[in-house]
Order: structure tokens, then sequence, then C-alpha cells
């Protein structure tokens, strides 16, 4: 009695700890490549929701510190997984071991943006100083794209202050984050997107290293799954996850700025038209390619490894249990046939027992083969010293058209396309000298096929392999299981070719809404900025000038005898010398300077900073250039001449009604006083 309460005690402790060692969680940590925002609001729902803890993770997100490289501190074993972007393909091409999980974000939200007074397009950036982070190489690679070498890197502070402080000419920035920042300023900013050069790469990606993926397989794909299922939950639920960022986590920005920012992100992401997490081996290599053309790779960069393949089982989980099952059955009685020859050593007993076991042997094979046999999957086993078949399951009947006696007379060649063979035969060869060296992770091999039909055309096949093993170790066959993926990757190709046209109906939209928006302000004709645009920009000026305490001058132009030049020319030609004058005013403008046309031939030039002395002398250099027009039509050459009314705050008004009237009183005098002149306005005697 006391020996069974002593092996009850045993098993109940072995079971018990048995159970506790399956509730641990295991400690893993997930390095942000940012701040706590919504940028990650799929990890933040992951851990509210549970998602994490279901599947054994109890896992810690940290924040990027200043002066590190998130890439870096994965491969480094710094942190288990962590969030990057295209640069991951950079990193694998030059030799990292780093593996990409999930796509999250499917275009990526990596902008320049700049004071749009100051630089008008992406080429007034070379030569000035731009504030950039080390790891945003899709960045330095749209700069190049664009012919933008020369310029000053300057660590990035994260803060807007030194573009609008006027510290940097441009710094880099998130479409989903710093617009809203600018916007509540005020500020006048200019966006700059790579893709407006083709440069369309992937945004955030949850990625690890190869070494966790050999070590952790199925770890691996329960935490992708878990943060997975987060960012269906974080985009289905915007506000609730906004609120647990105040309510969690450092608050960085207000209420309003998270939603803008998941509003941002979700067109970013497009779940309602891509998985979330899904990507394309395709897409990374043009990555890798546009890095490679602008210098940043090799041309024979190798980007083999990079993407994450899950490894999937194709024999049912019971069966292995079943196989487990009848293993301890055939141990358990030899042990016994053992047990009972030492007992009473008699043969003719062990002889019993041991044809038992061998019945039960082969009656296990029986339902093996019988469930070999009805499975939809191609289950075969390859002799590796010849390369023939030595089993092959009636399915392959139903996805080829040959009879398993047929494909087992024929080579393994033959069952394979010309490349697939050599992809497949340089697998087995590296996975059979891995095996010799000792490396058991090699006993799988998994690879997507090519195979020709009895009746023509091809299929394409998705093939799982186990190595079996000879008495030295060696390998000697290959046990295997097909599975037709026709269709699936010809749905793959067709999702793949309706994104690509989808992508190219949105960056024609995007391309007509940055046309419009520009129409918006602009005058159709001489391409100065219109009236609408005067209206914003004189009221923000004047205040500027009225918070920095600098004068702000302000031209009317009105060219003279307009209406005759109409009556006598027509107005075609009165059109070319609205634009020529145009043309004339431009070419001497400052970059601060706004010259709008007011309207018919009236024209404004707001001029910040410029005293009332310097700005009347520019306006008689303008008067004077205006008068050396000579526009050529049938008749002849056209020339006229233009009155100017100059009024500046704050001596002359202090409103935009009244620096407004200003200039207008004093372009009324020029035209009362003969035309062809400059006036400065001139209060009236109290």
């Amino acid at each position: 009695m006391s020996r069974r309460r002593g092996m009850r005690l045993i098993l109940f402790l072995v079971l018990g700890g048995l159970f506790s060692a399956a509730q641990a969680m295991e400690r893993v940590s997930l390095q942000l490549n940012w701040k706590h925002q919504f940028q990650f609001a799929g990890y933040y729902a992951a851990l509210a929701q549970g998602y994490f803890r279901e599947a054994g993770f109890e896992v810690e997100l940290r924040e990027v510190a200043d002066g590190v490289d998130p890439i870096e501190s994965v491969i480094k074993g710094q942190a288990d997984f962590g969030v990057g972007a295209s640069e991951l393909a950079l990193h694998r091409a030059r030799g990292a071991p780093v593996v990409a999980l999930a796509c999250i974000v499917q275009h990526s939200p990596l902008v320049i943006l700049a004071n749009r007074r100051e630089v008008t397009n992406i080429g007034a950036l070379n030569g000035q100083r731009i504030m950039l982070m080390a790891h945003e190489t899709e960045l330095y690679a749209y700069l190049r794209a664009e012919g933008v070498e020369h310029y000053l890197p300057v660590p990035s502070r994260f803060d807007i202050g030194d573009l609008t402080a006027g510290r940097v000419a441009a710094m880099s920035g998130y479409s989903t984050d710093e617009p809203f920042l600018l916007r509540q300023a005020g500020f006048p900013y200019i966006q700059f997107t790579p893709s407006a050069v083709g440069i369309d790469f992937y945004g955030d990606t949850l990625f690890t290293t190869e070494a966790r993926v050999k070590q952790s397989p199925k770890a691996v794909q329960a935490f992708r799954d878990a943060a997975v299922r987060g960012w269906r939950y974080a985009t289905d639920h915007p506000e609730e996850i906004a609120d647990l960022i105040l309510a969690s986590y450092p608050r960085r920005h207000s209420r309003e700025h998270l939603l803008y920012e998941a509003a941002e992100l979700k067109r970013l992401m497009q779940p309602d038209l891509v998985e979330i997490g899904q990507m394309s081996a395709g897409r990374w290599q043009n990555i890798a390619r546009t890095y490679a053309e602008q210098g940043m790779l090799p041309a024979d960069y190798v980007l083999d490894g990079l993407m994450y393949q899950p490894e999937t089982s194709r024999v049912p989980a019971w069966m292995w249990g079943a196989l487990l099952a009848s293993s301890m059955l055939i141990v358990i009685g030899t042990a016994f046939a053992a047990y009972l020859a030492k007992l009473n050593a008699r043969l003719k007993g062990e002889i019993a027992i041991r044809q038992q076991a061998e019945l039960a042997l082969r009656s296990s094979e029986g339902r093996y083969r019988h469930l070999a046999e009805q499975s939809r999957d191609t289950i075969w086993t390859l002799d590796l010293a010849t390369q023939r078949f030595t089993y092959v399951s009636p399915a392959v009947e139903r996805t080829r058209g040959y009879t398993p006696a047929e494909v087992m007379a024929l080579p393994l060649q033959a069952s394979l396309s010309a490349d697939s063979y050599r992809r497949v035969s340089a697998l087995l060869a590296e996975h059979g000298a891995r095996l010799v060296a000792g490396d058991r992770s090699a006993m799988s091999v998994m690879a997507e096929v090519e195979q020709p039909c009895k009746q023509g055309g091809q299929v394409v096949s998705e093939v799982m392999g186990s190595f079996l093993l000879d008495a030295d170790g060696r390998p000697s066959a290959l046990l295997g299981v097909s599975r037709d993926i026709t269709e699936r990757r010809n749905s793959e190709a067709q999702l793949q070719q309706a994104n690509s046209r989808l992508r190219s109906q949105l960056d024609e939209i995007q391309r007509l809404q940055a046309a419009l928006q520009e129409q918006a302000i602009r005058d159709s004709l001489t391409g100065c900025f219109n009236r609408r645009y005067l209206d914003e920009t004189l009221a923000r000026e004047l205040a500027r000038a009225r918070r920095e305490r600098t004068p702000l001058s302000l031209l009317m132009i009105d060219l003279d005898h307009f209406k005759q030049i109409n009556d006598a020319h027509g107005h075609a030609v009165g059109d070319e010398a609205l634009k020529e004058l145009a043309r004339t005013l431009r070419d001497r403008v400052r970059d601060e300077d706004v010259l709008c046309r007011f309207g018919g031939e009236e024209f404004v030039i707001l001029m910040p900073r410029m005293p009332l002395a310097v700005a009347r002398e520019r306006a008689e250099q303008w008067r004077h250039l205006i008068g050396e027009i000579r526009l050529p039509f049938d008749d002849g050459l056209l020339h006229f001449t233009a009155s100017i009314g100059l009024a500046v705050y704050p001596e002359h008004g202090d409103s935009v009604e009244e620096l407004t009237q200003a200039a207008d009183l004093a372009l009324y005098l020029a035209k009362h006083e003969g035309r062809n002149r400059v006036v400065v306005y001139s209060p009236p005697a109290a």
C-alpha cells in the first residue's frame, strides 16, 4: 500500500509540474520604432483584449530611445520582436538575419515637410539643412532619386519648432502625425511624398530574427497571429483605443490628434482591401531594387529569408497522436515481454507477445494506408538514392491525371518543371548536407513547385517533406505531402493585379487633388496667386508683422490704358500683355514676397519685413522695367506703362481693410496725377 501511495504522489507531482509549465507565460519584448501613440494601436489592443496572453505571452512594449536603431536592438538580442519598415530589406540584403512577420501598413507614411513659402519644389532642398533620422532610408532614396544629393542631414529632435522657426529647411515626418501639428500652428507647409517618383514602400512591419523563427516557430506564429488580431480590433474601434492610449500610456497627443492619426493610418493600411499582415515577395524585391538603383545596395543583392514562411503541418494533428500512441504501445509491449521473460523465462509467452505486437503494427499500417488513400492531398515517399517514388497516394490522379503507378514508374525529374527540379535538387542537397553535419533543424523541407499534368498544362503544388534517416543517421528517403494550390495562386495573382490597379487609381486621384488644390489658389492666365489666396495670406502676414513688430509693405499695380489695348489689338494681345507683366514682376520678387492677380489688369505684391523706403525703391524699379517691355504682335511692338500705389504697416493702416484701402487710394492718385508713376499713401492731415 505504501508503494502505491508513493507512486500516486510521484504521478501527482509530475502532472502538477507539467500543468504548471503549460500555464507559464513567456516574457517577450516588442521594440517600437517611435513613442507611444496611435501608430502602435494594434499592439495596445492585443494587450488590452488579452490576445497576447491567450497566445502564451507577457509582452513589454518599449518606446524607442533617442539615438537607438530599433532594428539593431532586435538583431543584437536586446528585444525579441520589433517594428521596422522598408529598411528591413536593406538590412537583410546586407546580411542581417531579420525576418518580416507581418506588414501592418501597406503604404509608408514617411514624408518630407518644408515651408511652402521658401521651398516650392523638392530640388530647392539642395544645399539646405534637412532633419532626418538615420533609419529613414526610404527618404534618403527619395532625395537621391530627385537629384537632391548635396544637403546637410541634421539629427532629428522630433520638434516641428525647428521647422517653423527656420532652423532647418525641411524635416522628415509621418503623414499621420506632424501635418496635424503644423495645421494647428497655422504654418504654411508643403509635403513631399516618395510615391511621387514611384517609391511606394511598406510602412510599419512586425519583424524578428531568423534564430527566433528557427528556435520557436510555433511561438513566433502565435505572436504574429495575436498582433494581427489586435490590429483588426484597433481599426474597428479607433475611439476606444484612443481612450485607452490616453488612460494607459504617456499622454503625448490630444484625443483629436489620435483620431486624426487613426483615420490617416487606416487609409494607408487599407484593411478593407488588403488583409492585415499581407506581404508580397515581389514588392520586397521592388523595394530592394530601388535601393540598388540609388547605389544603396550592390546589384547582386539577395533577399532570401526576409519573408516569414510559417511551418504548417499537412498531416492531421490526431494522426501524430495515433502514431505516438502506437509507439508507446510497442514500447510497452516489448518491455512487458522482457519483464515476463525475466520472471518465468518462458520463450513461448515471449514469442506470443511479439507476434501480438507485430499484428498491432500491421493493423496500424493498414489504418494509415487507408487514411493516405482517402486524403485529398497527395502523400508520397521518395527514395533519395534513385530519386524514384516508392509510394504515391491515389489523390495524384485527381490533381495531375497520372495514376500512382505511372508516377512511380518515372524519376522525380519527370514530375517537376525544369525550374522546379533545379530548385528542389538544390534544397535536397542543402538539407542533406546539414543533416550529415548533425543539424536536426533540417529534417523538414518546404517548397512551391510546378508539376506537369497528363492532359497538358501545369498545377502549382505546395510540398512539405520530412527526411527519413538510415541506421547511420544519413537521409535515405523523403516522406511528403503535396497540395494543389493553383486556384489559390491564381486568386493571389488576381488580387495583386486588382491592388496594382487600385494603387494606380489612388495615385491618379492624389495627383488630381494636388492639381485642384493648386488651381484653387492660382490665377489660370498668369500663374500668380489669386485674390482668394491673397485674402488668407494678407491677414496672416499682418498678424505676424504685428506680433514681430516688423513692417509689411503692400503694392498695388495697375496696367495703364489696358482697355485701349484690348479694344485696339484684341483680347489675345491683352492676355499676352498681362502674362508678360506677371513674368516681369515674378522675376524680381523675393521668396517670401507674395505676387497676386487682384483682378483684371490689377496686381498686388505683399512684401513682409520691408520698410517703406526700400519698398518705394523697388516699386520704381518695377515701374521702369514695365516701361521697357516690348511685346511683338502683328503690326509691330506693343509697349505700355503701369501706375503703382504703395502703403505700409503700421504707418498707413493697422488692419487688412485699412492697409488695402490706403494702397488703393495711392493707386487712384497715381492714375489721377498722370499715370506711369509710384505714389505713396499720405494720410489726410488731422
